[in-house]
């Protein structure tokens, strides 16, 4: 049988960045930490779950500016986690270059 922590290793995540996924997508914790490691299976995946992260962040600092100082610490931290700097909205700034330029 799987525990908790041995999701949270197979799927790359730490339990405050699922937390963080939960919020950001309305979901249970369980759910978040499926859809967290359906997004690490994507190039785009570290990006997501960074921005995730960063839009919680926004928001806290609008509505509750006592969780900014520990959402900061955490996105710092996903940044150092989940570098792939891959974002599928600008698969233009994604793609090789072509005939050298």
């Amino acid at each position: 049988m799987l525990t908790m922590l041995d999701c949270l290793g197979i799927a790359n995540l730490d339990a405050e960045e699922v937390t963080q996924i939960a919020k950001h997508e309305h979901l249970p914790f369980m759910t978040a930490l499926e859809k967290g490691a359906s997004l690490l299976d994507h190039p785009w995946g570290d990006a997501a779950v960074r921005q995730m992260v960063w839009d919680n962040l926004c928001d806290a600092n609008q509505h509750r500016p006592a969780k900014v100082q520990d959402l900061m610490m955490l996105y710092h931290e996903a940044c150092e986690r989940h570098p792939n700097s891959f974002d599928r909205r600008a698969p233009a700034r994604a793609a090789p270059l072509q005939n050298g330029r």
